[in-house]
């Protein structure tokens, strides 16, 4: 009987975790221009999370469709975190419009701590191309 219990447990627990494995072919089966959407949304949420964590994946995920609303969050949102993920998002998908974004944010932005965040992020774009 302890054979049998222990055999069901094993049995139990490949089940799950072939259950839970991921499939390689994911990334192939996302739609991304609908994902890219939902995101570009998301941007547009009162909630501050929402917002980080849509130009994070943004980023993440390589969408280049969302510059010109992350480009707005730049200059219309007041929260640090947001305006920091917006814009790494932006000099990582944006290309040079996204890196002058940036910059012109960095010349009308008054938060010390954000503006040394735009610094930061522009001169290491700078290093990582010399």
């Amino acid at each position: 009987m302890k054979k049998l219990y222990v055999l069901f447990v094993v049995l139990l627990g490949v089940s799950f975790l072939s259950a839970s494995a991921p499939n390689n072919d994911t990334r192939e089966s996302v739609n991304w221009s609908k994902a890219e959407e939902n995101y570009k949304a998301n941007l547009k949420s009162d909630n501050s999370g929402v917002v980080t964590s849509a130009a994070n994946y943004i980023r993440k995920y390589n969408l280049t469709g969302a510059v010109d609303e992350l480009k707005s969050l730049l200059t219309e949102d007041n929260v640090e975190n947001v305006k920091m993920s917006a814009a790494l998002a932006l000099v990582t998908v944006g290309g040079t419009e996204g890196r002058t974004a940036v910059e012109n944010a960095l010349e009308s932005e008054e938060n010390e701590v954000i503006k040394e965040f735009y610094r930061s992020i522009l001169n290491s774009l700078t290093t990582a191309q010399q």
